[in-house]
C-alpha cells in the first residue's frame, strides 16, 4: 500500500501538502487551545485565591518549650 501512495505522490505532491498542512493546523489549534486552557486554570486558582482571602492578619499562638 505504501508503495502505491508513493507512486501517486511522485505524480501528483498535492495531496501529500495537503495532508501536510492540515497537520499543521490540527497542531496548532492543539497548542492554541491548551495555552488558553493554562490561563483560564490560572485564573480561576487567582480568583479563588482572593476569595478565600482573609482580611484579618493571621497571628501565630508563642509556644515555649519546658
Amino acid at each position: 500500500m505504501s508503495t502505491l501512495l508513493f507512486a501517486l505522490m511522485r505524480e501528483n505532491p498535492l495531496p501529500g501538502l495537503a495532508a501536510a498542512s492540515l497537520n499543521v493546523i490540527v497542531a496548532l489549534c492543539l497548542v492554541t487551545l491548551s495555552v488558553l486552557l493554562g490561563i483560564t486554570i490560572a485564573i480561576i486558582a487567582w480568583a479563588q485565591t482572593l476569595a478565600a482571602r482573609q482580611l484579618s492578619t493571621v497571628r501565630l499562638e508563642r509556644r515555649t518549650l519546658a
